[in-house]
């Protein structure tokens, strides 16, 4: 069942931004030769228009999945600027289906919950902008499997500490 009709204004901002998200995330190296194909673009299209009425379906995760995937074939191991609009993309994206996933259409988005992780999206993208930071510096002196597993790794090591750092204590909560 598709979840729509009758949701709050706050649904509809976070659903936008799910879509917006997706599609600056595959188009954001338009301007620099990184165009995707047309049926790429129509399959993400596709994919982002379904993400934000079920949140917590895999869709979201195969439409970002393609993405990153077409940008991962794309850069051969280059680091232009570009992947830091994408990551801030993806992760807005990301973000936003989460904060959808906690509760019906019909209820607003509590702002404590929005805040709670919009924090932790900052600190995600911090994560992507040291790895970029890292790449940049050692362009030429490494593999580009050395700055995958280094990438992996600092964001898994972002998520751990955004989890620690911004907990959800009194979001909901009664006192």
């Amino acid at each position: 069942m598709i979840r729509g009709a009758g949701a709050q204004p706050s649904v509809w901002a976070l659903r936008a931004l799910i879509v917006l998200g997706v599609m600056v995330a595959l188009l954001a190296g338009s301007w620099t030769g990184y165009t995707p194909p047309v049926a790429l673009v129509v399959l993400v299209a596709l994919g982002a228009l379904l993400s934000p009425f079920r949140p917590e379906h895999l869709s979201l995760s195969i439409t970002m999945g393609l993405v990153i995937f077409w940008w991962g074939l794309q850069l051969r191991g280059e680091m232009p600027g570009t992947v830091l609009v994408v990551a801030a993309a993806l992760i807005c994206a990301h973000v936003a289906a989460t904060v959808l996933a906690y509760g019906p259409p019909s209820l607003p988005v509590h702002p404590e919950l929005a805040l709670l992780w919009a924090t932790r999206g900052v600190l995600a993208w911090v994560a992507a902008l040291v790895v970029w930071v890292v790449a940049r510096a050692y362009t030429g002196h490494g593999t580009p499997s050395f700055f995958w597993l280094t990438g992996l790794t600092a964001s898994v090591i972002a998520a751990v500490v955004a989890g620690a750092a911004v907990s959800p204590r009194g979001v909901g909560a009664r006192r």
